[in-house]
């Protein structure tokens, strides 16, 4: 099956009931007037360290239990990359836009954000530019476009498949 801008945001609407909260996470990488090799081995570094940065929330929230019962103990996380084209805004790093979901209720957002930033900035060595907010009903459709912008202009590349964890005994999907 050939991924399309299509394609990605129909797996995200199928999730969207369960997104409580999304991230927009920045790096110290930047793609503009840099070459396609360039921009791939930042690219390839990132989403190592989102890989790290994700270990280690995950395991914040849920102690050992996320490696244990990973369909269980692990957040719903999905990540779109933006900004890895050449001709990209030379003041907007490379970020990603995480939709989060299954946390423990009794998280606030700023908890949220307390946590990703440990994980992210101090563990991953990354940029601690981070915004996060809970999308309100009327948000969720404009959320899930905005973080898959960069797929409607044919990048279908920009969801880091390896990185998104979906623990569907939480979420009760079939």
């Amino acid at each position: 099956m050939k991924v399309s801008a299509e394609t990605i945001r129909n797996f995200l609407n199928q999730q969207q009931k369960h997104v409580t909260h999304y991230i927009v996470a920045h790096s110290y990488y930047f793609a503009y007037h840099k070459q396609a090799k360039d921009i791939e081995a930042m690219t390839f570094n990132l989403r190592k360290d989102l890989r790290h940065a994700r270990n280690c929330f995950n395991k914040e929230l849920y102690g050992n239990g996320a490696k244990r019962k990973p369909l269980l103990l692990q957040p719903l996380l999905i990540p779109t990359l933006e900004g890895t084209k050449e001709i990209a805004n030379p003041k907007i790093s490379i970020h990603y836009n995480i939709y989060l979901g299954n946390l423990p209720k009794s998280l606030t957002t700023e908890d949220i954000k307390t946590l990703w930033t440990y994980c992210w900035h101090t563990k991953a060595n990354q940029s601690n530019n981070i915004y996060i907010t809970e999308p309100l009903v009327n948000t969720q459709s404009y959320l899930i476009n905005y973080g898959t912008k960069e797929a409607q202009f044919g990048n279908t590349d920009c969801w880091d498949f390896e990185n998104t964890q979906i623990p569907y005994s939480a979420l009760n999907i079939d």
